[in-house]
């Protein structure tokens, strides 16, 4: 194929796999059909997809999702759109869009965490005509919008500056965009997706869909239906709202009696954990629903405990008890008349933890309807504060008629191996998905084989029998050995936060000098100030967890690693949620895809994840040490992808000072 075949493409040559990967990306959409694609890291994935997409979409009046679950693929997106727009000379409008409520510059960081709340918060500003952003309009800014493309943070500043809503704005451009780059919510949850192509003004039909990232797919609509409620939260809400209405309290604390109940079945069961079926909380509930003076349905309780948590976050304003779109029942009306006359209230922080604990009880209660097929467990796990929570088990109930009814996807990641099992797991196979031609395909890594050494460790093992003092000592001087060759910036992975300070505490002093580590609970800029100091110190040992940020959301530039450590196995541990995931798929498709669907294959696309973050482009070299010796054992070892060439040695160092040249 010719050059001409991609005029938008806007570098000076196509790279080895990335043209094979543009044709099938052509050829996919061409015939509206799918396309998964496992494509390793530096074969320029984003560009590859973009050009052919919307290519098509400006010749056929179709428009292109780009979804996305990170901030920093968005840049990604809109950075190579840019390139497109300046070297093509083409006009197309294209609009970067995030969650409403991370947009909103008026959004505490409560709404921020509460969509619910957020959401009702918007809807009375809005209708009382109290929100200034929203009731701003400027023709000249949308013109503007429509022809300057924008990260969304640029949006959001911009058009906070005028004083315009940018969730609004950003919504008015999209609908004439031909390429809108947003989170894999606005298409794959259902609530959320409706309202999407209502405001696109647009069917299923027309989009082009690329989904970036595609193996964090799965979990994200599994996330999206799944729900957790401790007992302390239950506690905790029923205390606070004591002095403000009595029966509600009542409610909740029979809520801990059947969390009590529970507890006393899972308390004879070895495991402390047990299955709850869905309709035994509901007739719990509603029974004790019923016993009330003022007798309230389960649907009623839960949306007055809405009801509550809205009315705490102004009650020094008056309060409007129902309207015309919202009615109430006589149990609403009583409690928030009650609150309305309640003008002391809990003091700030107090009324902010009690609003956490009502939103949370109630989306809970609210999820747990679902008729979907999810796990639905008891835990004792924690003994003094048990947990109730659901979770979806099958993703492709969410996934394959979206994928069924839109115009073409693609299906993208440099970890989507094996793609059978995506295929299965979002329901994309042809006895599933009828009339659209499925094309799988797994691309070689572009870059030379002599930039990239894959090693495994011998002897060592984060296995769970073999976990001990010894085995800690073992391989934090093998990490520190590897350490004295590598001048440069280094990784090292670890399956849990547990395992990184377990064996961090055995580092030999020189290494322990460079080390940055990760630690729990760091917030977005103490990340982003740990990747500057180990980009910028150019020798740092960089500690942290398999799934976490700095394994699979930094994009580390400038080939600022020269060593990755992938430390053990971050398998799941036999918990009963685990088993019932993997007794599902076994049910579905034979023992051997059970377990590896359910159990190994997750673990081994984190492995992938923090392994591929050593080269970025084709002049980059990386060695990785996989250290644990399963890595080079069936199951696991077939599990790698089919270019992981892999060398098992107990003297790892010797290679990584002869592969770097030290």
């Amino acid at each position: 194929m010719s050059e001409p075949d991609f005029p938008l493409f806007p570098f000076a040559r196509i790279r080895a796999g990335q043209r094979e990967f543009m044709e099938d990306v052509q050829a996919s959409i061409a015939c509206e059909g799918i396309l998964i694609a496992h494509a390793p890291t530096g074969i320029g994935k984003t560009v590859a997809v973009l050009v052919p997409s919307l290519q098509y979409a400006l010749s056929n009046g179709k428009k292109v999702l780009f979804l996305t679950s990170k901030r920093s693929q968005h840049k990604i997106a809109i950075d190579t759109l840019r390139l497109i727009k300046q070297h093509a000379g083409v006009d197309f409008a294209a609009v970067d869009i995030t969650s409403k409520q991370s947009m909103c510059p008026r959004a505490t960081p409560l709404h921020r965490e509460y969509y619910s709340l957020f959401s009702e918060f918007c809807k009375s500003e809005q209708r009382t005509k109290r929100c200034r952003y929203f009731l701003g309009h400027d023709g000249e800014a949308l013109q503007r919008l429509k022809q300057e493309l924008m990260h969304v943070e640029e949006l959001c500043s911009w058009c906070t500056g005028r004083g315009l809503c940018p969730y609004k704005v950003a919504f008015e451009v999209a609908t004439a965009a031909d390429v809108v780059v947003c989170d894999y919510n606005y298409l794959f949850a259902p609530d959320i997706a409706e309202l999407v192509l209502e405001k696109l003004e647009t069917g299923l039909d027309d989009l082009i869909v690329i989904i970036d990232e595609a193996h964090n797919l799965p979990d994200r609509i599994r996330t999206n239906l799944s729900d957790e409620l401790r007992m302390s939260t239950v506690t905790s809400a029923a205390r606070g709202i004591r002095y403000m209405d009595r029966a509600m309290q009542a409610n909740l604390m029979e809520l801990e009696q059947i969390f009590a109940k529970l507890a006393l079945r899972a308390g004879n069961n070895k495991s402390a954990e047990i299955t709850v079926e869905r309709d035994l909380l509901l007739e719990e509930i509603e029974k004790v629903l019923r016993r009330r003076i003022e007798a309230m349905s389960y649907d009623e309780f839960v949306e007055a405990l809405h009801h509550i948590a809205e009315e705490l976050e102004t009650p020094e304003e008056a309060h409007t008890v129902g309207s015309e779109d919202k009615p109430v029942s006589a149990e609403e009306r009583r409690v928030l008349q009650h609150l309305k006359k309640n003008r002391t209230g809990p003091r700030t922080k107090e009324k902010e933890a009690l609003q956490r604990d009502i939103i949370s009880i109630a989306e809970f209660l609210d999820g747990w309807r679902t008729r979907e097929h999810c796990v639905r467990i008891f835990s004792l796990a924690q003994q003094e504060n048990p947990t109730l929570y659901f979770k979806l088990l099958d993703p492709s109930v969410i996934s394959e008629p979206i994928l069924q009814q839109v115009h073409s996807s693609i299906l993208m990641s440099g970890t989507l191996s094996p793609t059978g099992m995506y295929a299965d797991i979002l329901g994309a196979t042809p006895d599933r998905i009828k009339g659209k031609e499925i094309l799988r395909r797994e691309y070689r890594s572009p870059f030379p084989k002599e930039n990239r050494l894959i090693l495994v460790t011998k002897d060592l093992t984060t296995k769970y029998t073999k976990r001990g003092e010894e085995m800690y000592r073992s391989i934090a001087a093998k990490v520190g050995e590897v350490a004295r060759y590598v001048k440069g910036g280094m990784a090292v992975f670890f399956p849990s936060y547990e395992l990184l300070n377990a064996i961090a505490a055995y580092l030999p002093e020189d290494a322990r000098r460079r080390v940055i580590m990760e630690r729990r609970e760091l917030s977005k800029s103490e990340k982003n100030r740990l990747y500057e100091l180990l980009r910028d110190d150019r020798a740092g040992i960089l500690l942290a967890v398999q799934a976490g940020s700095f394994s699979e959301g930094m994009d580390y530039e400038s080939n600022t690693l020269k060593a990755i450590i992938v430390v053990g196995l971050p398998l799941s541990p036999p918990t009963l949620e685990v088993k019932m995931i993997e007794a599902y798929y076994a049910a579905k498709y034979g023992a051997l895809k059970g377990k590896l669907y359910g159990y190994l294959y997750p673990a081994m696309t984190k492995v992938l994840q923090a392994a591929g973050r050593g080269i970025r482009n084709e002049q980059d070299r990386c060695i990785i040490v996989l250290m644990d010796y399963r890595f080079a054992n069936r199951p696991y070892r077939t599990c790698l992808p089919s270019d992981y060439d892999l060398t098992v040695t107990d003297r790892v160092e010797l290679y990584c000072r002869d592969f770097l040249g030290y």
